[in-house]
């Protein structure tokens, strides 16, 4: 049984993620077994989860570490002496706000030699797998839009808030090979177009006014797939590879595909700020948006 820790409350995420390790709270088809939250305010209690005052409090206490930040700029701090002390951690979305920060937090798991692993919950939705099929029926993906809300937050800028969601869902099925990122920007919506260097073009529909719910549009080599998703199982369903990942030391996500998804997002933000030109994923410098 692998015994998880969980840092920061501030996301409702800590309360999904612990309901269906500890099997409290919700319905039988969303318990995931194999690791139980133990550590790191009511509703946590209420779980059977014992607090600590300070994070490094969970060392020598937990296998692995959950760190569950809302902010994506806290990420760096909070995860890093769990990564000096060689305990597997998974950082929630978005890993990083800023190029420099997603680096330092790779270059710290590479370093210790410590795994780190990272992924949104609709990367793992049951329809994702479902289109999957579709498509190795259909012949290749050769486009993708993807639609979902883009509720925006000063805590995470642009895509990296409601919107990152949509981003991973369109890596889980494009991959990496982004070139560079064209933003239409309006308050009640954003259109976000990435260019592949194989040609495919890859578009995130951010939607901050009307229906937000998520959905695919894939265009394959011999049909238009169009498929909803849902949210229902997608957490339980992160939290079953959660295990696998921490239990066998190895990521969902590679390095480099995390780098590149902080990027495409940094590139969004800055087209949309210079009115919509194209942004190069390779312009965007270490310290943020400048180029």
């Amino acid at each position: 049984m692998l015994r998880l820790g969980i840092v920061d409350f501030d996301s409702s995420h800590c309360i999904e993620f612990t309901r269906r390790f500890n099997h409290v709270g919700i319905s039988p088809d969303q318990y995931v077994d194999g690791a139980r939250v133990v550590g790191f305010r009511a509703q946590m209690s209420d779980a059977g989860v014992p607090l600590v005052d300070d994070p490094a409090q969970l060392i020598g206490q937990v296998d692995a570490v959950l760190v569950l930040s809302l902010c994506g700029a806290a990420h760096l701090e909070r995860v890093r002496p769990f990564l000096e002390a060689g305990i597997p951690c998974y950082v929630d979305k978005p890993f990083a706000c800023t190029l420099a920060d997603a680096q330092s937090i790779l270059q710290l798991a590479s370093s210790s030699g410590t795994p780190l692993t990272y992924g949104s919950a609709l990367r793992y939705a049951d329809e994702l797998a479902d289109l999957r099929a579709a498509s190795a029926r259909c012949g290749a993906i050769v486009g993708l839009l993807i639609c979902g809300p883009a509720k925006r937050s000063t805590l995470n800028p642009g895509l990296f808030h409601y919107g990152i969601h949509s981003v991973e869902t369109l890596y889980a099925l494009m991959g990496t090979g982004c070139t560079d990122v064209t933003t239409t920007w309006t308050e009640d919506a954003e259109i976000v177009s990435g260019r592949w260097i194989d040609g495919r073009l890859g578009t995130v529909r951010g939607v901050r006014r009307g229906a937000t719910a998520y959905s695919v549009t894939a265009f394959c080599e011999g049909a238009v797939l169009h498929q909803p998703i849902s949210t229902r199982y997608a957490y339980r369903n992160l939290c079953r590879q959660l295990v696998h990942a921490l239990s066998n030391r190895t990521p969902l996500v590679s390095a480099v595909e995390i780098e590149e998804v902080t990027r495409f997002v940094l590139a969004a933000l800055k087209s949309e700020q210079l009115g919509g030109v194209p942004v190069s994923l390779r312009g965007i410098a270490e310290t943020g948006l400048e180029a």
